[in-house]
């Protein structure tokens, strides 16, 4: 008797031109994708996944399990953790008649918000715009130390609040970085850095680039497999709607 086949769930099809092979990504925002080759024969994708059936069950499951956990992305904060910084930080919330949202750091790490909090997604561009100059003030000066200290030079550091990567690098020796990086647990945040230092040298996912990101972050592969979930501790009013990565500007790997 012959195992069931495979309910092969709704996919979107991306075809990028670097792409060799095809690949296949599971993600809470998404859903499955599938990446192929420029003119490849979208008719050979269902047999593909019907291939991938014990994997593609098993991350559908992991992406539903996130997908209940996961908090209302108008959840109003009380507190915001920053591990990267040892930082926990007080949210006092304060409803007046001003116009706009205005956000004030006070002392034992208390968070004033003020203005017109009741109206639904007032204040999180707001709050996004706070964490952003937290990073620029730690990111990019332990970017350059790290820089240094490893002997690989960089032209420019950027932070952003990207909607699919902890960070990339360019060509023209910049390095972007995720300002929600401050959220997730310091170690992996330093396997970003690290992993975008090492793009300095070789701008792939080679051989010889994972041998240099070893060498200078002995647990890299266990780190790595980490960040892949890293995205749980953003919470809900900074989360973007896209999965995190990290590498270069091209498909993740």
């Amino acid at each position: 008797m012959k195992g069931l086949r495979l309910l092969i769930p709704n996919y979107t099809v991306i075809e990028n031109a670097r792409s060799k092979h095809v690949r296949f990504r599971v993600s809470v925002a998404d859903g499955l994708v599938v990446v192929v080759p420029v003119g490849f024969d979208r008719a050979h994708i269902p047999q593909l996944l019907e291939g991938k059936k014990s994997w593609l069950e098993r991350a559908l499951r992991q992406v539903e399990e996130q997908r209940r956990v996961m908090p209302s992305q108008d959840t109003v904060p009380t507190r915001i953790e920053l591990p990267t910084l040892d930082q926990n930080w007080k949210l006092e919330w304060v409803q007046t008649a001003d116009p706009e949202i205005s956000v004030v750091e006070l002392p034992l790490f208390v968070l004033k918000i003020s203005g017109p909090i009741d109206v639904p997604g007032a204040w999180q561009s707001e709050l996004r715009q706070w964490l952003m100059t937290q990073a620029r003030q730690s990111l990019v000066p332990w970017v350059n130390d790290l820089s240094q200290d490893l002997g690989i030079p960089i032209k420019r550091v950027s932070i952003r609040c990207q909607k699919t990567r902890w960070g990339s690098y360019s060509s023209n020796r910049t390095i972007s970085l995720n300002a929600q990086l401050l959220m997730i647990p310091r170690r992996l945040a330093q396997y970003v850095l690290i992993h975008e230092l090492c793009h300095a040298v070789h701008l792939n996912h080679s051989a010889q680039f994972w041998q240099l990101v070893r060498q200078w972050e002995p647990e890299a592969d266990r780190l790595r497999s980490e960040l892949r979930t890293a995205g749980k501790h953003v919470p809900g009013w900074v989360r973007v709607s896209k999965p995190f990565a990290v590498g270069k500007r091209r498909e993740a790997t």
